[in-house]
């Protein structure tokens, strides 16, 4: 994790913060203490410490493209159900699959925060799926064949569904 630069206004609020959480918490108070003492006198190498745990933020295009595969697995699942003649289409193949878990963990990560903020639900379920496979790039061509279709929306044909579904296979 990067350190981001503080300003002294910043480094003093951040101080006073440690300052009553350490009248706070008992158990913690040395070391709360010893963070504001560091961030007065503005030791970086040793206040550090304390943004090791504070993920970078998720920028727009990381959230439009989870929220985008949501909503068209979301749209898939629901159609899928209404379909009066669903041959040729595997029920298991319009459910979430989730992302890696090694290697996608910010996607991961932040499924995980849109369960807990109740979005998405009928398709993330009640816990973040590990798919034990990257899949992103499986995402990104659902995403463009979605697009190619002309975004579509719910509910959408059987012919658009085994479309979408089709794009996870590289061409």
């Amino acid at each position: 994790m990067h350190t981001p630069d503080l300003t002294d206004t910043e480094r003093l609020i951040l101080a006073n913060q440690y300052e009553i959480l350490a009248k706070l918490d008992a158990d913690e108070e040395a070391h709360y203490t010893q963070l504001a003492k560091n961030l007065r006198a503005g030791h970086k190498w040793l206040y550090s410490k304390a943004f090791e745990s504070v993920s970078r933020v998720v920028d727009d295009d990381t959230h439009d493209f989870v929220y985008t595969i949501l909503r068209i697995y979301d749209e898939l699942k629901s159609s899928f159900e209404e379909l009066d003649d669903k041959t040729g289409i595997d029920a298991g193949s319009v459910s979430w699959p989730g992302f890696d878990g090694n290697n996608e963990v910010e996607l991961l990560s932040l499924t995980g925060a849109l369960i807990e903020a109740g979005q998405f639900t009928s398709v993330l379920g009640k816990s973040a799926i590990n798919s034990h496979i990257p899949t992103a790039d499986v995402y990104r061509r659902m995403i463009a064949r979605w697009k190619a279709l002309g975004s579509p929306h719910y509910p959408y044909s059987k012919e658009q569904i085994q479309d979408i579904l089709a794009a996870r296979r590289r061409s």
